[in-house]
Parts: structure tokens; C-alpha cells; sequence
């Protein structure tokens, strides 16, 4: 007795199930809320005079979102609240991170805190730290001027 096995069509067979599995497995890439926050993606960089961060946090509001210094770690936390009118009843795509966020970022340089400036424009805070020769032990928090 010969078997006659078709790896082609065995082949085939596995693309259909692997797209089939991934189309109906909701919770694979999705950022659900969850106890873990999330961290907003930024740029750190040095200028002559500062160190500047920049971090793409979209659709903010001056009440939702905090920033503090305290012995040369900046901390920026809030949460991102979706506000869509829209009642969801499936998902086809899901990229957009909601809920809380939180991003502590070291600044390896000296920098004056008490002259910090953060700014949110266009869906981005940029932060502004003038370095210094001495570092500043003292606890800030920032003011976030919004440009709406």
C-alpha cells in the first residue's frame, strides 16, 4: 500500500489556519488596559546649552498629563482617555494606546531644575532641561505650558 501525501496542499492548508488564527485571535496584538503602563516613545537630546526630551503623547489634556524632576530622573505620567463618540461592537484594528502611562527617563548630565521648561504642542511635550554645572537635588514638579 502506497501513500500518496501532497505537501503542497498540506502547505497550503497551514497558511489558511495560521490567518485564520490570527484574524480570530482578538487579544494577540491588541493593547488592552491593564495594570502595566504603557510608555509614550521619545527622543532624548543634547544641545550646547540643554538636554531636551521629546515624547508623542497624542490627545492630551493640560489636567491629564504630569511631569517631575527629582535627583536627575524626569518622570512623565498621565493617562490617554478615548474619547470617541462611536460605540465599538468589533475591533478590526487596534494600535492606539489608551489608559495609563507612565516614562521615567535618567538625565546623565547636570541640569538646573528650577528653570525646566515642558511644552505640549501638536501631540508632542517636549521638555526642556538647561544644563548646569551643579546638580539640583530638590523634587519639581513642572508646568506643562499647552498650545492647543
Amino acid at each position: 500500500m502506497s501513500l500518496n501525501y501532497n505537501y503542497k496542499t498540506h502547505a497550503h492548508e497551514n497558511k489558511l489556519e495560521k490567518i485564520f488564527s490570527e484574524f480570530f485571535s482578538f487579544n494577540k496584538n491588541i493593547p488592552m488596559q491593564s495594570s502595566t503602563p504603557w510608555q509614550p516613545p521619545a527622543d532624548v537630546f543634547e544641545t550646547p546649552d540643554d538636554i531636551v526630551v521629546k515624547m508623542s503623547i497624542p490627545g492630551m489634556k493640560s489636567e491629564d498629563i504630569h511631569v517631575s524632576f527629582s535627583e536627575n530622573v524626569l518622570m512623565v505620567h498621565g493617562i490617554v482617555s478615548d474619547t470617541s463618540p462611536h460605540e465599538k461592537i468589533c475591533f478590526y484594528q487596534v494600535e492606539i494606546r489608551y489608559g495609563y502611562f507612565e516614562r521615567s527617563i535618567f538625565i546623565p548630565k547636570p541640569v538646573d531644575a528650577d528653570t525646566i521648561q515642558a511644552t505640549y504642542k501638536e501631540g508632542f511635550l517636549q521638555i526642556v532641561l538647561p544644563k548646569t554645572k551643579q546638580s539640583s537635588s530638590k523634587k519639581l514638579s513642572i508646568k506643562i505650558n499647552f498650545h492647543q
